[in-house]
């Protein structure tokens, strides 16, 4: 779902502003008598200070005039317990009015909120994913401890070079399931997100699917359908997830090689997952793309036991030990 814009916004919370005043003086007449005379006495106050009064008092007696209807209306207000703010409109937020900006060229921060929200819609990642970050990565689950360090510390490398828009190496995650490469590649996509950049994360065979559906489906606008393809090819970041689980084909291998070619024409970096090795990439794709797949790309090696199996034991054990 699109942003919807400022200009919109504050034209909708405007109209809700009118219809709730329209419908409070029709349940208290007496409250729109207050407001029509306070701005008779602001009229009046105006033309006193061009010296052209047309009732006959002094600007003391109409600010008086003025302070005593606002503490009438209060004093309704809190009678019949009315929100004390009614007369205001209920801005999303206070600070930028929904303008979008907290000062002339900087965004407020309700509104890179927004964005995050719909950059992170827009990603891929399920809620499971958002909570996968560097902070929650741990190396406790590892015998050789030195060795995913190293990993942690080249994937933060690379997330942050990616978010300062610097060159870099692509990464290759490899090694058996539930040893922590989507977690590291959540971490990385959430990272780069935080930093303000685009980031798709799809299964290889969501990805080839998609490509599919933008290719294929006369039945979607054929423009959108474009947009959507080039969104996908030059998005900032693409983390492509379970690499080999496809069923392979021609058709998969021209795509795989159109996308990594697009790609690397426009200098824009990947992470590949998989629980193949650099041997059986080799050997499942021809040459053509596994030397787009491994000879871009930093390679990281995670290997132990599964992390998901190690965790679910040892909360058999702390069940078992109450």
């Amino acid at each position: 779902m699109a942003l919807q814009s400022s200009g919109v916004k504050r034209q909708k919370k405007i109209a809700e502003w009118e219809i709730r005043i329209q419908l409070l003086h029709q349940k208290y007449p007496r409250l729109e008598e207050i407001s029509n005379l306070y701005g008779r006495y602001s009229l009046e106050l105006a033309l006193v200070e061009l010296g052209n009064g047309r009732m006959g008092i002094d600007r003391e007696e109409i600010i008086k005039s003025q302070e005593a209807l606002m503490q009438e209306r209060k004093d309704i207000v809190i009678k019949n317990r009315l929100p004390d703010n009614i007369y205001n409109i209920w801005w999303d937020c206070e600070i930028c009015k929904d303008t979008g900006f907290a000062e002339p060229g900087k965004k407020c921060s309700c509104r890179l909120q927004e964005l995050f929200l719909e950059r992170w819609r827009e990603s891929g990642l399920s809620p499971e994913q958002e909570r996968q970050t560097f902070g929650s990565f741990s190396l406790d689950w590892y015998n050789d401890k030195e060795k995913h360090h190293e990993n942690l510390g080249r994937c933060i490398d690379f997330a942050d070079q990616v978010s300062n828009n610097q060159s870099v190496e692509n990464l290759f995650l490899y090694g058996p399931v539930g040893t922590g490469k989507t977690h590291l590649c959540s971490s990385i996509a959430n990272y780069v997100l935080q930093a303000g950049k685009s980031v798709i994360y799809l299964k290889t065979s969501q990805l080839l699917d998609l490509i599919r559906q933008y290719k294929f489906n006369n039945s979607q606008d054929e423009q959108s359908n474009n947009q959507k393809l080039k969104h996908l090819y030059q998005v900032a970041l693409l983390i492509i997830d379970d690499l080999g689980t496809e069923n392979s084909s021609d058709f998969v291998k021209e795509q795989l090689l159109l996308l990594l070619d697009e790609r690397i024409n426009y200098h824009l970096p990947w992470v590949i997952s998989t629980n193949l090795t650099p041997n059986e990439i080799g050997t499942m794709y021809e040459d053509r793309l596994s030397d787009r797949i491994l000879g871009t790309s930093q390679m990281l090696r995670f290997d132990g036991e599964s992390i998901r199996r190690q965790k679910k034991l040892l909360k058999k054990d702390v069940v078992s030990n109450k």
